[in-house]
């Protein structure tokens, strides 16, 4: 993981470099060369721009940020990460001709003469620009790409991966692994469901363990990878490895059968030659991900700051008509199984579980205040959810979080339940407006599948969608016993 940071580190210190060093040399070339002799003034001076270039350069770095030009490359090919290079410099210098040219784009809406743009606008100088733009960012980009193979040939900065199967189909994976270590990644060893093999050897590599050893081999072994290499796999032990991994952060793939490839369900990743299918892969894109915690962190301000009136005076009356503290804590899951501490306005008797244990709300439930009846029908008690939020530990969309008493139950009961976990919880989600508070296991199964749904489909548009029917939810009073 250092090492994933400190290649994002020093490409962004890079791109940074190319895009002031674009700017610049757009300058020469446009004013200072002699190239156009129409545009040479003497009199220009360069250091004049170097305000304006360090402004340029953050817009760009923010809007390399959303179009995912921080996200691994070194997993993907040097072709699709220039194409998407080409993509942004594209989408950038048609924000910034609009910027810098609106009133003549106006007028030439209005009387159609395309010379208006080209003569009375920046078009010529945004040309050059973006020219120099694309050959610099591409280029650097090329070149930390190159220097990473380098480094990854040399053992340095590689991802270790584990085999699950040791057996042939998993023997030949790893000889294609070795062939190809300029792509990152080593065999740690191999995972087989068969006891009998822990600690032996299957092509030079030793059988760590059985399926409920991948955690601790994962952490042991510092693994980012896991492939499931036997195609014969049947979807329930595909189901039973998936349990295993629901708590640690790692990327799971499998070698599809010829059905997969063609029913094109799963997403497919290339490693050496071989299309692997991601399992519990994130289906939001990088840009979309990035406005989603953007929208987060702008959202959750707001609502502490706007809402501390009301969350002095909703503190108040919680301490003065009912024992206890204001603000309840609890340890949820989040996610890859991360425990982490929600914060809630109390909403129940402080001593409401102490005799019965962890259970789920009912309609009418008497460990629910008078005052919290209230709370839970508008939604009070989630304002200091807000801050939850804001650390990163949840978001505003996603499921709901859960305790580690009832995850360790719904494991065994609710097949999939591990996809839940590979989502960052939310305040609200899909299966908050489309159904009522768990009363029941069957309540339980049926907003999983609505959080499924969520997993399939993410997106900012959904999680727009779903805000506007929470604030109906809160203003109808719908939501909650």
């Amino acid at each position: 993981m250092a090492a994933r940071f400190l290649e994002k580190l020093f490409t962004f210190i890079f791109d940074v470099l190319a895009i002031n060093v674009a700017f610049f040399a757009a300058f020469w070339l446009r004013y200072k060369s002699n190239l156009f002799p129409e545009a040479f003034d003497q009199n220009l001076d360069l250091f004049s721009y170097l305000y304006p270039s360090l402004i340029v350069s953050a817009l760009w770095i923010i809007l390399f940020f959303f179009t995912g030009l921080y996200r691994d490359w070194y997993k993907e090919s040097r072709l699709d990460e220039l194409f998407v290079v080409g993509r942004t410099v594209g989408i950038g210098m048609f924000l910034l001709f609009l910027v810098t040219s609106a009133p003549q784009v106006i007028q030439f809406a209005r009387e159609g003469d395309p010379r208006l743009l080209f003569t009375r606008t920046k078009m010529p100088i945004l040309l050059t620009y973006g020219s120099c733009m694309l050959f610099f960012a591409a280029g650097n980009r090329f070149i930390m790409h190159t220097l990473l193979s380098l480094l990854f040939s040399r053992g340095i900065a590689i991802s270790k991966v584990l085999i699950i199967g040791a057996n042939p189909s998993g023997a030949q994976l790893a000889l294609d692994i070795n062939r190809f270590p300029k792509l990152g990644y080593r065999v740690a060893g191999y995972i087989d469901d068969d006891g009998r093999k822990k600690g032996t050897m299957c092509n030079d590599y030793h059988v760590l363990g059985t399926y409920s050893d991948i955690p601790h081999v994962v952490k042991k072994e510092h693994v980012s990878g896991i492939i499931i290499a036997h195609v014969s796999t049947s979807p329930n032990e595909i189901q039973k490895i998936l349990e295993y991994c629901g708590d640690i952060r790692v990327n799971i793939y499998m070698i599809p059968s010829l059905m997969d490839v063609i029913s094109g369900h799963f997403k497919t990743h290339q490693i050496f030659g071989v299309p692997l299918m991601v399992l519990l892969q994130d289906h939001m894109p990088a840009w979309e991900a990035q406005i989603k915690r953007l929208i987060d962190i702008v959202v959750s301000l707001f609502v502490l700051t706007a809402g501390a009136p009301i969350a002095l005076v909703l503190t108040i009356i919680i301490r003065a008509t009912s024992e206890g503290p204001a603000v309840y804590r609890q340890t949820r899951v989040g996610r890859n199984g991360r425990l982490f501490t929600m914060l809630k306005f109390r909403s129940m008797f402080s001593d409401a579980e102490k005799r019965a244990g962890p259970q789920w709300a009912t309609e009418n439930d008497p460990r629910i205040t008078p005052v919290g009846r209230f709370l839970r029908k508008t939604r009070l008690d989630e304002i200091p959810q807000f801050l939850n939020v804001l650390k990163g530990e949840m978001s505003l969309v996603g499921p709901r979080p859960e305790r580690p008493y009832f995850v360790d139950m719904l494991k065994k009961e609710i097949p999939w339940y591990v996809r839940r976990i590979k989502m960052k919880p939310g305040i609200t989600g899909w299966a908050q407006v489309k159904h009522k508070y768990d009363e029941t296991i069957e309540d339980v199964k049926q907003k999983v599948l609505y959080d499924l749904y969520y997993f399939e489909n993410m997106s900012i548009v959904l999680d727009l969608k779903i805000m506007l029917r929470t604030i109906l939810v809160v203003f109808t009073g719908k939501g909650a016993h």
